[in-house]
């Protein structure tokens, strides 16, 4: 934990559209923040650490991808960092405290199935109102911050752990629906920390031509024993996250930018422009050209 992710409440600077290193905490580490938040025209950032938020005195608009959420004050919100958000729109003069875990962490937690499941297919979880308990809790993990050793790391981490169970048990609000792929999760440490290091070179890199066979070599493992650990964790191929994390960056660019449909599929990592529209098509159901325009003529009713 420690100084490293802490933002002065003054100076809050918007997020890059890039992949935020810096808020990728280390194996049983945390990373914590408390800033006033606002609307942030800088583009989308991404990260590949799960991020719970809890809005203070403050409701907020975030955008994944383009699509947007909107939160109430005083609730308490988890989602992976892996697709590209940012926050569109504030509501109120209160704080957010930020917290982010490595994806090993929490899936060597054992949570319960069906909260991983929505967390890792890209659904925002909302926790049911529970203002006294979130309210204390992060205000204590934020005091307590600069308490480095292992003993207290152990122990925030162990209280993040039972908040995310309660919430597991007591039930929660999906507010972007997730994918519906099967998941499959299981909490070998050593397992996670390669599927954990594959995903991160993904997210680091997805904008080039990279292939499978890149992705493996970030980690020590034979292709073949790469490929089946990663399905046996994430319930699909390299390939497909790699393609969903292609995908996610175009939605994003199609939504903020005017840029023409061959840059959005170039610049997200496609080789060729049918590729994009076949992908594209196959998972969202129109064209990104019906995709950008239903987006636009939904933002201008609004």
């Amino acid at each position: 934990m420690g100084k490293q992710g802490q933002i002065d409440v003054s100076d809050v600077e918007a997020f890059s559209e890039r992949v935020d290193a810096a808020r990728v905490p280390g194996p049983n580490q945390i990373i914590i923040e408390r800033h006033r938040p606002r609307r942030f025209d800088m583009p989308f950032h991404h990260h590949t650490s799960v991020e719970i938020n809890f809005l203070q005195d403050c409701g907020m608009t975030y955008s994944f991808s383009g699509e947007s959420v909107d939160v109430e004050p005083d609730r308490l919100v988890l989602f992976w960092g892996a697709a590209p958000h940012r926050v569109t729109d504030v509501r109120g003069e209160g704080v957010t405290t930020n917290v982010y875990l490595s994806l090993g962490q929490v899936l060597r937690w054992s949570l319960p199935k069906a909260l991983v499941d929505t967390v890792l297919s890209g659904g925002v979880v909302i926790a049911r109102p529970r203002a006294d308990l979130d309210e204390s809790l992060m205000t204590r993990l934020y005091e307590e911050r600069d308490r480095d050793s292992g003993a207290w790391r152990k122990l925030h981490l162990a209280e993040l752990e039972t908040r995310l169970r309660r919430i597991g048990l007591e039930g929660w609000e999906t507010a972007l629906p997730p994918d519906t792929d099967e998941r499959r999760v299981r909490s070998n440490s050593a397992s996670m920390l390669h599927v954990e290091a594959m995903l991160r070179y993904i997210a680091d890199n997805f904008s080039r031509p990279i292939n499978v066979g890149d992705v493996v070599a970030a980690v020590n493992l034979s292709q073949g024993h790469a490929m089946k650990l990663f399905r046996e964790v994430m319930g699909m191929s390299i390939k497909e996250q790699l393609t969903r994390s292609r995908l996610s960056h175009a939605r994003m660019l199609l939504s903020d930018t005017d840029h023409k449909i061959l840059t959005v599929a170039l610049d997200s990592g496609f080789k060729t422009l049918s590729s994009f529209y076949d992908a594209f098509l196959q998972a969202n159901g129109v064209t990104p050209g019906k995709y950008r325009r239903q987006l636009r003529t939904n933002t201008v009713a609004a």
